[in-house]
């Protein structure tokens, strides 16, 4: 019998939209990219994802596990909305913990994050965001790298290294 593979839709989310990754367990990195996504319209980001999952056909889709707090209440909402399409759509969903993403990474900045991801999947080098100084608002583009890490903790921690 043949095994299917695992294939990751992995999502970050953030204030401006979110950040996403398609990585196969046979393929490898298959699609990412940030979409923006204004905070209130919600119908134009569940749109977005299902478009993702009926064209890509995930198994799963990963997301950060966040802890509720009132500046993470946009964030929170589309959590559930993110479990709700995962349950219309018959997918699993997987949450992942900061904690975790950086001891399967081993990294404490997002900065060091993205380097090391990018050396795992060369592809994303020129994706990788200049280090920001401390005044800087967070480049978009980090978004992806989080999806990647959260993607890359749910189906190769042992084998990141």
């Amino acid at each position: 019998m043949k095994r299917k593979s695992l294939r990751l839709l992995s999502i970050d989310l953030s204030a401006r939209g979110f950040g996403f990754v398609l990585l196969d367990s046979r393929l490898g990195l298959l699609d990412w990219g940030f979409s923006k996504v204004s905070a209130d319209d919600d119908e134009t980001f569940v749109s977005r994802i299902r478009e993702k999952v009926e064209r890509n056909v995930p198994t799963a889709l990963v997301f950060e596990n966040l802890t509720p707090a009132k500046e993470r209440a946009t964030a929170l909402r589309r959590v559930g909305l993110l479990v709700e399409l995962a349950r219309h759509c018959r997918l699993g969903t997987c949450q992942v913990s900061s904690r975790i993403v950086r001891d399967t990474i081993g990294s404490f900045t997002k900065a060091e994050m993205a380097r090391k991801l990018a050396l795992r999947f060369p592809i994303l080098l020129p994706r990788v965001p200049p280090q920001r100084e401390p005044w800087m608002d967070e480049d978009d583009r980090i978004q992806i790298f989080d999806a990647l890490a959260f993607a890359v903790a749910v189906m190769d921690p042992a084998n990141f290294a």
